[in-house]
């Protein structure tokens, strides 16, 4: 969206899923909660780890702060019905008592295999800081005044509690005010934020209508020779 506005006569078509103009007070919070949890691990080492041991008991609590954001807490509940999986070392002594804090340090410690703690607080950064209206000095409505060119096809998640659909209502009523061609998708599922990740057959035929109309339109009405 960004890019979008800030460079809107090299955008023909926008497709925001799932997001927002700026990061919320709950996004701020939490962020702040995973930043602490990576900083006081003993093993951060002030971010100079990489000849040491990582810093992966505060990654995994950072995770595991996260993740509860990424998916539906019914969604949450349904995967952790299984048996409560005790890691060897009972975290400090702590003995799990439900299959829903196995299924939170199980993905917590999977994670840490995969990312790297200093990745995380870059990016955890930039997402708190993130704020379309203020960085562009304007507000919403005439940052897109200059976009009325533009298609835009606006997803919600009605069980997103990431970025709730009240954020994603924002941006369809600046576009309305500005006449911009639009269409607003919301979408009825239960698996929260993570469902335009793994249920791809609820956006695709969206996405491909729209890609397909918009770029179809523009080849007909570029000179002949020229292709997209």
């Amino acid at each position: 969206m960004d890019f979008a506005t800030r460079f809107a006569d090299r955008v023909s078509l926008v497709i925001p899923i799932a997001t927002g103009v700026r990061s919320t007070v709950l996004t701020k919070a939490m962020n702040f909660e995973q930043i602490c949890a990576i900083q006081d691990d003993s093993n951060f080492r002030d971010g100079d780890y990489y000849d040491h041991a990582p810093p992966n008991s505060g990654l995994t609590l950072a995770r595991m702060i996260s993740h509860k954001t990424f998916v539906s807490l019914p969604l949450m509940e349904s995967r952790a019905r299984k048996e409560i999986v005790q890691p060897n070392d009972r975290i400090n002594g702590y003995k799990l008592k439900h299959q829903v804090e196995s299924y939170l340090l199980h993905q917590g410690r999977k994670f840490v295999k995969r990312f790297d703690a200093n990745s995380y607080l870059r990016i955890a950064a930039a997402w708190s800081a993130f704020d379309l209206p203020k960085q562009q000095g304007r507000s919403l409505e005439r940052i897109l005044s200059r976009c009325t060119h533009q298609t835009w096809l606006l997803f919600s998640i009605l069980s997103d509690v990431c970025f709730y659909p009240d954020e994603q209502l924002e941006i369809a009523d600046a576009l309305k005010a500005n006449g911009i061609d639009y269409q607003h998708i919301r979408v009825d599922s239960e698996k929260g934020h993570d469902s335009f990740l793994i249920e791809p057959n609820l956006y695709c035929p969206y996405i491909s209508f729209k890609l397909d109309s918009v770029y179809s339109l523009r080849k007909r009405s570029l000179p002949h020779g020229y292709d997209i």
